[in-house]
């Protein structure tokens, strides 16, 4: 994979705001890609969000829910996303997964969940040769995002 872009690299400070924010550790191998190429974007496809800016599917939906929909996201409300693609569908992982060490990675797609991977190591590694998103293999490149102004 080709790391291009003008933005820093996540600092082990913006790593722990994950940790506080969340109350578990942000899964190993996606504090590795941010601490080695920073946040940023997939295949100009999958655009990651930075470890302080991660929200739950309920954060992020927010206003845009009513009474009506409680009973559709209540089986992801507690998902983490941690990425976003163009076609609007998210990746995260279940909070009471984390909490309990595991990090399954999930797409949502609305309120609907499929699995994508056993852990986020299989996700990342598998991202320049798997279709996860329907639109064909991603192009094997991940740009820094240039507006991420990170300490080192």
């Amino acid at each position: 994979m080709s790391v291009s872009g003008t933005g820093g690299v996540v600092a082990a400070a913006g790593i722990a705001a994950f940790a506080q924010k969340h109350g578990t550790p942000l899964p190993a191998a996606l504090a590795e890609l941010y601490r080695q190429a920073g946040v940023g974007t997939f295949g100009g496809f999958l655009h990651f969000e930075p470890p302080d800016g991660m929200g739950t599917h309920r954060e992020l939906l927010g206003d845009l829910i009513d009474e009506d929909d409680e009973e559709d996201l209540a089986p992801t409300a507690d998902v983490i996303v941690f990425a976003r693609s163009d076609n609007r569908d998210m990746c995260g992982w279940h909070a009471a997964d984390l909490a309990a060490g595991e990090d399954r990675v999930v797409r949502l797609d609305g309120f609907d969940e499929e699995p994508l991977a056993g852990s986020t190591r299989q996700f990342l590694d598998g991202l320049p040769g798997t279709d996860y998103f329907g639109i064909g293999v991603l192009p094997p490149t991940y740009r820094r995002h240039g507006w991420l102004v990170t300490e080192t």
